[in-house]
C-alpha cells in the first residue's frame, strides 16, 4: 500500500478493525482472533502493535501467527 508524503512515520488502522461494546473496546485480528476489553480505543491501538510486532518477530523465525 503507498503511502502519501509525509506520512511515512504515522501508524495506520483499519478502522472496521475496533469497537466499543459496553463501553469498552475490542479489536479483531486477520485471523479472526478476538482482542479486548481495553478501556479506551488509543489502549486497544496500542495492543494491535504490540499483536502486529509479535507477529512480525515470529515471521522472523519462520513461525505462523
Amino acid at each position: 500500500m503507498g503511502k502519501r508524503k509525509g506520512d511515512d512515520n504515522k501508524t495506520f488502522f483499519n478502522s472496521d478493525r475496533f469497537f466499543n461494546e459496553g463501553g469498552k473496546w475490542f479489536f479483531t485480528t486477520r485471523e479472526g482472533q478476538l482482542m479486548g476489553p481495553f478501556d479506551s480505543r488509543k489502549d486497544g491501538e496500542q495492543e494491535l502493535m504490540l499483536y502486529l510486532r509479535a507477529l512480525d518477530e515470529r515471521a522472523k523465525f519462520g513461525l505462523k501467527p
